[in-house]
């Protein structure tokens, strides 16, 4: 096969995804108040999930990962490292990808297809190319939190 198909998202995150759909019907086209989505699980917003709906987000970032490895990664400076998920900044944004991809997965157009090979992943590749900059993960092997350091001098520093 000369492409994969995207990997369809755990049973538990597409329930999620449809109980949002859901209320973004019923509020006619416009965004439901904020009280009301805040409080649901957004499989996008992977901090917003519970334990359950959380693990089935990850499992599916992963298959997202290997996919989006295997159908455009052509350097291996270009790949999502294998440790992405101890990086937040790549987690956080390979969910995002992740959902909209699906959410084209059934346009009737190829519109949002063009839209997210032209916008949604070369911005998503090269943020995390950037925010990785030379660290080994890009080769392999996991590097520690360069800024941790720093970080938890700020923190400290804050009277926290």
């Amino acid at each position: 096969m000369i492409v994969l198909p995207f990997p369809p998202p755990p049973v538990a995150v597409l329930v999620a995804l449809e109980l949002l759909q859901d209320v973004r019907r019923r509020e006619s086209g416009q965004w439901a108040p904020t009280g009301v989505v805040a409080d649901m699980e957004r499989p996008w917003e992977p901090a917003s999930c519970g334990g359950e709906l959380a693990a089935f987000v990850w499992s599916w970032c992963d298959d997202v990962a290997v996919w989006i490895n295997h159908e455009y990664a052509w350097r291996p400076a270009q790949m999502i490292p294998a440790c992405w998920r101890q990086h937040p900044h790549i987690a956080r944004e390979l969910a995002v990808l992740a959902v909209l991809r699906w959410q084209v997965e059934s346009a009737a157009a190829p519109e949002p297809v063009e839209e997210w090979n032209r916008y949604a992943f070369p911005m998503f590749c090269d943020r995390m190319v950037e925010r990785l900059g030379e660290s080994t993960c890009r080769t392999g092997r996991h590097q520690s939190w360069p800024a941790e350091s720093r970080y938890a001098a700020f923190v400290d520093g804050a009277g926290r």
